[in-house]
């Protein structure tokens, strides 16, 4: 077979990987929601088996403690998280057997397995340490760093699209993409500690929220490393500090929202291809579908179906972000290549 012809399959097959990779990342964290949702987190108190079993027979174990759906909500999980272990791992391989062995085609690949093997461990301490909370927030944007990677490969894997932009707004664009990426990545942490401390309900109303007469805002206390939750060893967040992560939260949903806003809004106006306009109106209908998300949170108590919904929205307008942030990427260096 000719060499062009081998790569092109090669290619093609490294394209299906990624794309699969990135499919079953968005299933993990959904799976990874629902099965914290469900405080199913410890259905399993030991890793990688389950009560020392890799396939669960409920009959075989004796332990009082045994709840065969939380177990089974967690080993799912696990099996769906091994799964991807693999496809990464092959994608791996195959980009390292077709790259030049240069370190800037070797970044990807090697990157990709650390952060693949440093979720396994997070995963397995998430069970050992139960539930400590900044392993669960690091394991949350962990999975959510594994989806932005794939995508971004998978987006330079697929047929180049022609989008282009107004040229004079090409650097206001970039700064504003640079600022709603940070603010959202901000407000994924946030998310993450706000769910890992039980911080989602300490305000039963929207927009204002009822506070003790001696709340104060104290930075150190509310992002407590060290703190812990009632199943794991540490005192848990005091009301003050949950209160404020809550209401962080809300005040980085805001800041987020305007961000996110102005850099779709000023794409939709400023692209010139239909793409890049149908990408933006997308990006803007997830972002008020993920604002309602948060407040029917609130305001119906933490549904699990909504809570659920709420975490894969936030992906999904990751992806469509990150996706935007590309196409801008390489049209400017498109314009310039065709300016040089």
């Amino acid at each position: 077979m000719p060499d062009n012809l081998t790569k092109f399959h090669a290619s093609k097959f490294s394209l299906f990987l990624a794309l699969s990779a990135t499919l079953l990342t968005f299933i993990v964290i959904g799976l990874g929601a629902y099965t914290r949702l469900t405080d199913a987190g410890l259905g399993c108190p030991d890793w990688p088996g389950c009560y020392g079993q890799w396939f669960l027979d409920p009959k075989a174990i004796a332990d009082p403690a045994f709840n065969s759906k939380k177990a089974w909500t967690e080993m799912i999980h696990r099996y769906m998280a091994g799964s991807l272990g693999i496809l990464i791992f092959g994608l791996a391989i195959l980009t390292i057997k077709k790259s030049n062995r240069t370190r800037r085609t070797l970044g990807f690949p090697i990157a990709l397995v650390i952060l693949l093997i440093f979720q396994a461990l997070l995963g397995m301490w998430t069970v050992t340490l139960k539930l400590f909370p900044v392993v669960v927030m690091a394991h949350l944007l962990g999975g959510m760093t594994t989806l932005v990677l794939l995508w971004w490969y998978a987006l330079k894997l697929l047929p180049p699209l022609h989008t282009s932009f107004k040229k004079e707004s090409f650097k206001k664009l970039r700064r504003w993409g640079l600022v709603a990426l940070v603010t959202l990545g901000v407000q994924l942490l946030l998310g993450g500690w706000t769910s890992a401390n039980y911080a989602a309900l300490v305000c039963l109303d929207f927009p204002s929220c009822q506070m003790p007469a001696d709340f104060r805002f104290n930075f150190f206390e509310t992002f407590h490393l060290g703190a812990s939750v009632s199943n794991s060893t540490g005192e848990p967040l005091n009301l003050n500090a949950r209160i404020s992560i809550q209401l962080l939260h809300r005040i980085g949903a805001l800041l987020t929202f305007l961000s996110v806003s102005i850099f779709a809004l000023s794409s939709w106006h400023c692209g010139v291809s239909r793409y890049i306009r149908m990408l933006s109106l997308l990006t803007l209908s997830l972002l008020v579908i993920q604002v309602l998300l948060g407040i029917s949170n609130v305001l119906l108590l933490l549904p699990l179906k909504v809570a659920v919904a709420h975490n894969c929205t936030a992906a999904a307008l990751l992806l469509c972000l990150i996706t935007l942030f590309y196409y801008l990427n390489t049209s400017i260096l498109y314009q310039r290549d065709e300016n040089a």
